[in-house]
């Protein structure tokens, strides 16, 4: 075997590599799930802001916002219905506890989607949040337009809403739960079919 005895096919190495460094990998800090409860128990919205969900969190912070002020406006009429101030003011809890789990839930969703990066697609898929599907498209358009016509129908008080506060009284807040437990059904039956 014909091996050559010089080293010119050989590179020379030296302490200086030719390639440059790479940066080191530094692995971007989980967001804490202990935090996003505290912030989102102090101010609704804010657990939402420190995940990153800017969109959400102003959501929920205007629903609390919008809440009040339909309480407050129903409330300082002379003739205020106390079944719509009970009604309205039994959304406020409702709004909270959703804020302060759903800031919980999402911590999971926010530093699985860190971690895996792109490959986190298929996890993407249920963390989709049925409020988010609500805001797109003309369904925020709908949803301001129906709020407008209750504000001004509350604002104004014709006879025949008065009367229907005044003949219906609690069974309007049962009615809306009831319709939403069915609609929250039928939605979820079609979503596993």
């Amino acid at each position: 075997m014909n091996v050559p005895q010089d080293h010119t096919h050989i590179p020379s190495y030296t302490g200086e590599p030719s390639y440059s460094h790479f940066a080191p990998y530094y692995q971007i800090p989980k967001k804490r799930k202990w935090m996003a409860g505290i912030l989102s128990f102090i101010v609704p919205g804010t657990g939402h802001f420190y995940l990153g969900l800017m969109q959400r969190g102003l959501f929920i912070m205007m629903l609390l916002i919008l809440d009040i002020f339909i309480i407050t406006s129903l409330a300082s009429q002379s003739n205020a219905s106390v079944a719509a101030v009970t009604l309205f003011a039994l959304f406020l809890p409702v709004i909270y506890f959703y804020n302060l789990f759903d800031a919980l839930q999402a911590t999971d969703h926010v530093n699985r989607r860190m971690e895996l990066g792109e490959f986190s697609g298929a996890q993407d898929i249920e963390f989709r949040d049925p409020l988010q599907k609500l805001i797109k498209g003309t369904n925020m358009g709908v949803i301001l337009i129906a709020a407008g016509a209750v504000f001004f129908l509350l604002s104004n008080k014709p006879l025949w809403v008065t009367g229907l506060f005044n003949l219906m009284g609690s069974y309007l807040g049962s009615v809306v739960l009831v319709l939403a437990g069915i609609a929250m059904y039928l939605l979820d039956s079609r979503k596993n079919k």
